[in-house]
């Protein structure tokens, strides 16, 4: 009787614990995140927009559309105008022809996000081969969108489009693991699970086909549904029900994304994802490095982070770190593992790669933690001599 009583106890303490607290929403950079804090900063798609994102732990979110000559690059719209010096359709240029044609306008029109002209600073359009080699000497994940789609003037009703996009994903050699592929056309995504098996999926949808494709994503097991903003939080959870993940866009309002986390999304796609950040309480780090070396037989990471204004030690100077070291010519990652002190340092080490090989290529990413977003340095060659800090 007494083993009853407690039993029952112990069922009566679980139910009146509070829930764990819900992970927070995962950021996808919209084409990059072209606004930081309410300010137009990049030009869309751009290699410079891809770095901030990925410096600071965002999914780097990217349209593919095909040149002429059947090169994957990275670009929104079918045209070049909205974006670019130039006109016309991005099919009637080669990537050669291409590069003359720059994006001349920071942020991206057409959103209700601010833009501004480009300046001393334009912008060439990249082949989606170099962003994916980038992403993967990062570690960065990549929200890849075939952009086949049938209100384009180059929609493609048979496979070749997007297996010319499939192409240039493996000829990156980005793992499998940092990449998801979205699309509109169901049959876009299933070229891409043809092509690399077991690779993440999600299917994108306009707000009036938002529950029929709710279904048609369940049916077809991706991974992902993607619906357009704003969606109710009985769709979320019919979406987890089905066994979907739910990543909505474009989130641009500090109250949508503040909603979306009410709602138990998975993730939230947005043009500025430090506004993002924010409306989910997290903050980037006012200053984070990371120095690499050989010692000996040891490859040695020192991290230094200052928390930013507002942040105590005790809430900033936690959180994980991941070394990864890798050569150009090799596929395979090693990866060793950190901890920063009370003191926002860490020191940490692994067996050295060996010396033939000559220093290795190497990333530092502090995962973030309840107060900060995570934030990344490098990737870098790793020093021969430890480096010289002044106090």
């Amino acid at each position: 009787m007494q083993s009853r009583l407690l039993a029952l106890a112990v069922i009566a303490i679980a139910a009146a614990a509070p829930p764990a607290a819900a992970a927070l929403p995962q950021i996808h950079a919209h084409r990059g995140g072209t606004v930081t804090k309410g300010t137009a900063t990049y030009g869309e798609e751009s290699l410079a927009a891809y770095k901030h994102a990925a410096r600071n732990g965002f999914v780097l979110e990217v349209d593919a559309k095909l040149t002429e000559d059947g090169v994957p690059v990275a670009i929104h719209d079918a045209t070049l105008d909205r974006t670019t010096n130039c006109t016309g359709e991005v099919r009637m240029f080669t990537l050669t022809e291409l590069a003359g044609c720059q994006t001349d306008v920071l942020g991206s029109p057409g959103s209700p996000l601010p833009t501004r002209p480009a300046g001393a600073y334009p912008a060439p359009i990249i082949t989606i081969e170099k962003l994916l080699g980038f992403a993967r000497r990062t570690g960065s994940v990549v929200n890849l969108e075939i952009k086949n789609v049938p209100t384009d003037p180059d929609y493609d009703t048979t496979s070749a489009y997007a297996n010319k996009v499939m192409d240039a994903v493996i000829a990156s050699r980005i793992p499998r693991r940092q990449l998801i592929i979205q699309s509109f056309i169901p049959a876009n995504l299933e070229v891409a699970r043809q092509r690399v098996p077991g690779v993440a999926t999600s299917l994108l949808s306009l707000q009036s086909l938002n529950e029929i494709f709710l279904q048609s994503a369940a049916d077809a097991h991706y991974t992902f549904i993607s619906p357009e903003w704003p969606v109710t939080p009985d769709y979320v959870q019919r979406a987890h029900g089905l066994g979907l993940d739910v990543a909505p866009f474009t989130l641009n309002a500090a109250a949508d994304v503040r909603a979306a986390r009410q709602a138990d999304v998975d993730a939230v796609i947005t043009d500025d994802p430090l506004m993002a950040g924010r409306a989910l309480g997290l903050r980037a780090p006012r200053f984070f490095d990371a120095s690499v070396f050989i010692q000996g037989r040891r490859l040695v990471a020192v991290v230094h982070l200052k928390a930013p204004r507002g942040v105590s030690a005790r809430q900033g100077c936690r959180g994980k770190l991941l070394m990864r070291i890798m050569f150009p010519s090799r596929t395979r990652v090693r990866l060793a593992s950190g901890r920063l002190n009370r003191n926002c340092e860490a020191r940490f080490s692994t067996k050295r790669t060996p010396p033939r090989l000559g220093p290795p290529l190497v990333t530092v990413l502090f995962r973030g933690n309840a107060h900060l977003l995570p934030r990344l340095a490098g990737p870098k060659r790793a020093g021969l001599v430890p480096p010289m800090f002044n106090p």
